[in-house]
């Protein structure tokens, strides 16, 4: 009988590393970003709620792989620390199809630290699901910026191994 092993890794973009930060400051020259982060992956029901915050005037951070170019954050950043993260339970559909792998899933997070949205973006449709509702239960320390509480995207990646 082989034995199961649920890996949680939580890569969120308010996380310590070297990767910058960057906030949509409403200027209609961010069209050539706007166009080129559009090529990368399909819209997600969360790239839709950052839209709507942004369009109400809401800051929202994203995290930039590389240069955020225009787009850097000017101002103290106090990053959000993962308060709770609950691991998804490995379904026996997907256990007994051997399905394994990593389940990449966007968040969007309110000035609260709780999770408005969770969408699945990447990995094993047996294990989305679940991955989906575990993220869904997530809680985070607000992430300030200034010392004003702002919403955040951010991504947790689940490690499904079977051995």
């Amino acid at each position: 009988m082989s034995r199961i092993l649920i890996l949680l890794s939580a890569l969120l973009i308010w996380s310590t590393g070297s990767h910058a930060f960057a906030q949509d400051k409403q200027q209609s020259g961010s069209a050539t970003t706007k166009a080129a982060t559009e090529t990368e992956r399909p819209k997600t029901e969360v790239d839709e709620l950052i839209g709507k915050a942004r369009e109400r005037g809401e800051t929202v951070l994203t995290r930039c792989l590389q240069d955020c170019g225009e787009n850097a954050i000017e101002g103290e950043l106090e990053p959000g620390r993962a308060l709770e993260l609950p691991k998804p339970s490995y379904p026996a559909i997907a256990r007994k199809a051997h399905a394994s792998g990593q389940v990449t899933v966007q968040l969007l997070i309110d000035v609260d630290g709780t999770v408005l949205k969770a969408v699945a973006v990447g990995g094993h449709p047996l294990l989305q699901g679940v991955s989906v509702e575990a993220a869904k239960n997530a809680r985070f320390s607000p992430t300030k910026l200034d010392g004003t509480p702002v919403k955040v995207t951010g991504v947790i990646v689940y490690n499904f191994v079977s051995q």
